[in-house]
């Protein structure tokens, strides 16, 4: 998809309503306003004539394909690839204009990175830090909302970052904002058993830990069951080489309710390609497991940053 046809893309997105992509959730007080486009992946192109600051074509195993545009305001928080029994698989945005005005009039101020999995779509919400609460909303495939509150545990962080859907649906993980050596695992509202007649009671199931540190971890997906990658919006250097990691937390085994550890990577530099100058925030991620895509949203700096940039890489065969 060249960057024209996906910005226009974009804007069409923000003048209509895409049922296919959230069912009656589109229309629900209690849903998020959405923004989405056809997950078609773009035929490979070897961005060789693509030149600036921080390109990266390679993360490790995963090569840089195409990137596209989107407006920033309805996708700079993240994003989420929603597949639906009989319809094309969806990208559905998340972005500053994505908090419904109920939701935002009852403190919940922010929506982070959103997960899907199954044809459900899950979204975190925080409110202040002194709320004491979390809010995870899942739309479930026949378009209806529900609404999970998760009480903060002793030492828990107020953030609500992301929400990711482990591999066959039975565990969300989510994360807190700043340096970190942990990721928090939940029973998946409406999927997994053990959550079941949780609505607005959530509690936290175990935790990740992770074997070195992290920080400013904007959004996770698992690539795996044994896999999750990570973006990380870090601009420092003292925890790897290179800042604004795609970060790589190995698992010994599946997840499975009990406390886990993770051994973390760094697989490099997220692109940082722009005619503008200044900071750079990475934003949200997401993998199709269906076209084996991984994608990173990256906001340019300034000007630019009007647009959010979705950098499309696939996994090339072990060595």
């Amino acid at each position: 998809m060249s960057v024209g046809l996906a910005v226009a893309v974009g804007l069409s997105a923000w003048l209509t309503s895409v049922p296919e992509a959230t069912g009656r959730a589109a229309t629900t007080t209690q849903g998020s306003p959405v923004t989405a486009v056809p997950a078609t992946t773009p035929p490979p192109s070897p961005w060789d004539s693509v030149a600036g600051a921080g390109r990266s074509s390679r993360l490790g195993r995963w090569v840089l394909r195409d990137r596209f545009l989107v407006l920033a305001q309805l996708a700079d928080q993240g994003l989420a690839t929603v597949s639906r029994h009989g319809k094309p698989p969806m990208l559905v945005f998340r972005g500053e204009l994505s908090v419904p005005a109920t939701l935002r009039e009852q403190g919940w101020v922010h929506v982070g990175d959103p997960g899907g999995y199954g044809g459900y779509l899950f979204d975190a919400y925080q409110a202040a830090p002194a709320t004491g609460e979390k809010l995870f909303v899942v739309t479930a495939p026949d378009g209806t909302v529900h609404r999970f509150v998760h009480r903060l545990v002793p030492g828990e962080e107020y953030n609500d970052s992301f929400a990711a859907i482990s591999p066959g649906g039975q565990w969300m993980v989510s994360g807190e904002w700043g340096r970190m050596d942990r990721l928090l695992v939940f029973a998946t509202p409406l999927i997994n058993p053990a959550a079941a007649g949780l609505e607005h009671d959530l509690p936290m199931t175990t935790t990740i830990r992770l074997d070195h540190p992290v920080r400013n971890v904007q959004g996770c997906a698992f690539a795996s069951a044994l896999q999750i990658l990570c973006a990380s919006d870090d601009p420092g250097r003292d925890l790897w080489p290179t800042p604004d990691q795609l970060l790589s937390l190995a698992l010994p085994h599946p997840l499975d309710g009990r406390p886990v550890a993770a051994h973390v990577t760094s697989l490099g530099q997220l692109p940082l390609m722009s005619t503008c100058q200044g900071p750079y925030e990475v934003e949200g991620i997401d993998y199709e497991p269906s076209t084996s895509t991984l994608r990173v949203e990256v906001r340019p700096p300034g000007s630019c940053g009007l647009s959010i940039a979705v950098y499309d890489y696939r996994r090339t065969a072990a060595h």
